[in-house]
């Protein structure tokens, strides 16, 4: 995060938890050092649920973008992917730090690459199916692939 701030860029949130309990979890999150600019929540839109494009979209708006094209869904749901291929954005599937991958913290630190190459197998499969522009393993990982689609949008790609 500290990296894409860097970098100059904007943090949207959109979540399947109601605002009371996301409120909880983003006190806990800010605690860590995670604040995004701007977090939309299941309840905060009429038509809001995924695959809807309408809470990504909301971010869009509130964080003031110019272009959708330019922006990048990360997230660990085909349901969330869809969202931000619904709303025009690249998009990003977490294989194994994600709800699909169904670890703890402990248990991806401790996966052998055996257990880690079937997880990303199963997950990485339900990603594309999906439609998802890339695939990576955790966050960690996003900084190659904002550099790859910047160089896509240079040459006049567009999600």
């Amino acid at each position: 995060v500290a990296e894409l701030r860097r970098r100059g860029l904007k943090i949207g949130s959109t979540t399947g938890y109601l605002r009371p309990v996301m409120q909880r979890l983003m006190a806990l999150a800010a605690a860590q050092g995670y604040a995004p600019d701007c977090t939309v929540c299941a309840d905060d839109l009429e038509a809001g649920a995924r695959p809807g494009p309408w809470m990504a979209l909301e971010c869009v708006q509130q964080l003031r973008l110019n272009a959708v094209s330019h922006c990048v869904k990360v997230d660990d749901t085909v349901p969330g992917i869809e969202e931000g291929l619904n709303a025009g954005m690249w998009t990003v599937g977490l294989a194994l730090s994600g709800s699909p991958a169904g670890w703890t913290l402990a248990q991806y630190q401790a996966a052998d690459e055996g257990a880690r190459t079937a997880v990303r197998e199963r997950v990485g499969t339900e990603f594309r199916a999906a439609g998802v522009h890339f695939v990576i393993d955790t966050v960690g990982q996003l900084q190659p692939v904002l550099d790859q689609i910047a160089q896509r949008l240079a040459q006049g790609q567009r999600p």
